[in-house]
């Protein structure tokens, strides 16, 4: 009996799943505390900063502002930063004939969606057991805002996979050029309570506005004026449908490099 395309692609997925667990997170469990200590220094290290300047956060606990700030960035930037390596790492893999590159980015995206929410609620149920933490007042907006946000760093991912393919250099100039945005994307400070000129110029990144988002969700007494959810869609839908055309243009280029 011949079994459905649908099914072997997907039984190819959960393959690839467990292989990129395996090369991720090594053999020992170790490995997974990894995944903890990013977010849990970088939150660390900017409520240590503002406790020195004496300063309180603009809603919410400390802990729990740079939370909804680094996390829904990390969302954003692990996820692309680990798709737009996936064909380069996995090259050998795309010439079997069942796995294609999609198979392989989608594993990796996969992967790193689950370990995210994983991460948050760690994170969310250890500040709650210390008396400094929140949970989400309206849990759905989160999970909306966090899985545009998830599509962004998917699109961007898939763009960068090709290009990664084609330009042997691409990596390090996207670094380069995205860099910034861990200080222009309002992780530890409200881009509302900049000055008009400056939110304005802030406001063309997506980034903005997926934390924006996230927080509404977050904190019950929390609103944007800047936040615009269309244009966060219309980034991320954008950039799938801009990656996706990539990848079926380029396909049999990058697995011939």
């Amino acid at each position: 009996m011949t079994e459905f395309p649908v099914f072997v692609q997907a039984r190819v997925v959960w393959a690839l799943i467990l292989r990129e667990t395996q090369t991720r997170f090594g053999d020992t469990r170790l490995g997974y505390v990894w995944a903890l200590i990013e977010p849990i220094a970088h939150v660390a290290i900017l409520s240590g900063l503002y406790k020195l300047l004496q300063r309180s956060a603009p809603v919410g606990t400390l802990e729990t502002f740079f939370i909804t700030g680094i996390m829904p960035f990390f969302l954003f930037n692990h996820t692309a930063s680990r798709l737009s390596r996936a064909l380069s790492a996995n090259f050998m893999l795309l010439r079997l004939p069942p796995v294609t590159a999609l198979d392989v980015m989608a594993a990796r995206a996969i992967l790193q969606g689950v370990t995210w929410v994983v991460v948050f609620l760690i994170l969310l149920i250890g500040l709650t057991l210390m008396g400094k933490g929140l949970w989400p007042a309206h849990p759905e907006v989160c999970a909306l805002a966090a899985l545009v946000t998830f599509f962004l760093g998917c699109g961007v991912g898939m763009i960068n996979a090709v290009l990664n393919g084609l330009f042997k250099s691409w990596d390090r100039v996207y670094t380069a050029l995205t860099r910034p945005l861990y200080l222009l994307s309002g992780i530890f400070y409200v881009v509302d309570y900049l000055p008009e000129q400056a939110r304005r110029a802030l406001s063309w990144n997506p980034l903005v506005h997926a934390i924006e988002w996230f927080r509404t969700g977050f904190f019950r007494n929390f609103t944007s004026l800047t936040l615009d959810p269309q244009y966060l869609i219309t980034w991320a839908v954008g950039s799938m449908f801009l990656g996706l055309c990539l990848e079926r243009v380029f396909r049999s280029r990058i697995i011939t490099r």
